[in-house]
Formats: C-alpha cells, sequence, structure tokens
C-alpha cells in the first residue's frame, strides 16, 4: 500500500489503537511501501517564514552511534516486551527507521522532529501490541510508526483549518485589511482544502541523499561523492541537493497551507 493510501486508512478507519492491532492480526500479508502517488513539493527552500536548527541534524548523528540489536537477540526479545530495559533497546533500535519514515511523511507546514516523536510513540504502542501471529517485530512496527506520524498530521491540519476559519470569521476587515469578498474566497478556499492540498516537504532524490549520508537503514554511510555515483547525480550537485534537503528537514515555522 502506498503511503497515501495508507494515510487515508489510518486517519479515517483506524484511530483506535486496538483496532488497528485487530486490523494487523486479520491482514498478516499488509505491507506499506514508502512510495507517493503525487511527488509535488514545496519551494526549493524553506519560506522567509521559517528559522532553520540544528537539532534534526543532531539527532540523526546521535542515532547512528546506538548498537544495533542482532537477529538473535530479536528473537530472544519477542518474549521480553515487558522487560523495561529491553524495551529500550527496541526503541533505540529502531529511530534510525523512525527518521527514515520521517522523511517520507513530512509536509509543508510540519515539523521533522515532530514526527521523530510521534513515530517514537509509535514504536511503543507496537510493542504493547505485538504477539507472535504478527511475524518480524521490525515490520510490525515500522506500521505503527507511520500510523502514529499519518494522524499527528491530519490532526494539526484540522486544527491549523479550524485556527484560520475561526479568524477569518471572528476578525474584523478593519484588522486584517482585505474585503469581505475577498475573505469570503478566502474562507471558501480553505473549506474545500483537504491534506491532499498539503505538499511534501522532500523529493525522492533528497530523501535518498539524507538516507545515503546518514546511513539510514544502511550498512554504512555515503559521501557527497559517493552519492552522486549512486544516485547517478551531475557531478558537484549533490552538495547543494543534499543542502537543500537539509534545510527542509532543519526548518522550524511555516504554514500547512497558504492562502
Amino acid at each position: 500500500m502506498i503511503l497515501e493510501n495508507f494515510e487515508k486508512l489510518v486517519t479515517e478507519k483506524y484511530r483506535d489503537d486496538n483496532e488497528f492491532a485487530e486490523f494487523l492480526r486479520e491482514n498478516l500479508d499488509f505491507s506499506l511501501e514508502l512510495e507517493r502517488e503525487n511527488e509535488f513539493l514545496t519551494k526549493e527552500i524553506f519560506t522567509e517564514e521559517e528559522i532553520s536548527d540544528d537539532t534534526a541534524i543532531n539527532y540523526l548523528e546521535e542515532i547512528n552511534l546506538s548498537e544495533e540489536i542482532t537477529e538473535s537477540e530479536q528473537e530472544e526479545f519477542v518474549d521480553r516486551l515487558d522487560d523495561e530495559n529491553i524495551r529500550e533497546r527496541i526503541v533505540l533500535d529502531n529511530l534510525t527507521e523512525v527518521a527514515k519514515i520521517g522523511l517520507y511523511f513530512c509536509r509543508q507546514g510540519v515539523e521533522y522532529m515532530e514526527l521523530i516523536q510521534d513515530g517514537t510513540m509509535g514504536i511503543i504502542k507496537a510493542m504493547n501490541n505485538y504477539s507472535y501471529e504478527n511475524g518480524d517485530l521490525k515490520k510490525y512496527i515500522s506500521f505503527w510508526i507511520g500510523r502514529e506520524m499519518a494522524i499527528s498530521i491530519k490532526d494539526r491540519f484540522e486544527q491549523t483549518k479550524t485556527e484560520f476559519l475561526y479568524y477569518m470569521t471572528k476578525t474584523h476587515m478593519d484588522e486584517i485589511e482585505i474585503t469581505e469578498e475577498e475573505k469570503e474566497k478566502k474562507i471558501k478556499l480553505v473549506e474545500n482544502k483537504t491534506i491532499d492540498d498539503v505538499p511534501f516537504k522532500l523529493s525522492q532524490a533528497e530523501i535518498k541523499i539524507i538516507e545515503l549520508y546518514f546511513g539510514l537503514g544502511k550498512e554504512k554511510r555515503y559521501s557527497i561523492l559517493d552519492i552522486e555515483k549512486e544516485l547517478s547525480l551531475v557531478k558537484d550537485t549533490g552538495e547543494t541537493l543534499f543542502c537543500n534537503a537539509v534545510g527542509k528537514i532543519s526548518s522550524i515555522g511555516g504554514r500547512m497551507f497558504v492562502i
């Protein structure tokens, strides 16, 4: 299932934890593909209303320092998910998966590090609901990570939309310096907006660059030169693409939609 369809599935049908857990038990062949049908993006770099912060970069550097869980350890750990030390190891082991999935879900007006928090909660919920019949633990965890991110983004969208409409209907025209006709037009535009109208922040190429540079889900980290070769990029363009991508996940602020 591609990302947009997964977002609709969990936000419209499986907001309840127990119901989502039951859905996964009844659909053991379910899969989430980190692919998007709509590849439309924001501007090349963050807007003037946004500022850059190093938190996301520092986070991506730090999670690579955690020791990975071996296959034998994972087999042992599934019997001990009530052990707090084991749970902490599993959370740390899946932070790179959270970081990777967050790149695909991040939309305009959504801060990447907030998605990291949502995804980490997904790991915890996955451990709370996991049983042997669910199969591979890491795959199961990835479903919950994506679900928490999708629901959080949809809720932020609805909150932003509600706040905008409240502001427009309650504020006097003299304060916002537009005509009544312009006001009604803006209200109508926002009323008709859906989450599908909110662009993703990163292109597939930018996501791959970040994945390779920080070693997300990879056995090694790639240099910019290696990335240019791996992705068949024009020579000396990798650095610019990388900086743009990093700027987008490091940005703080900005609006989900602009009217």
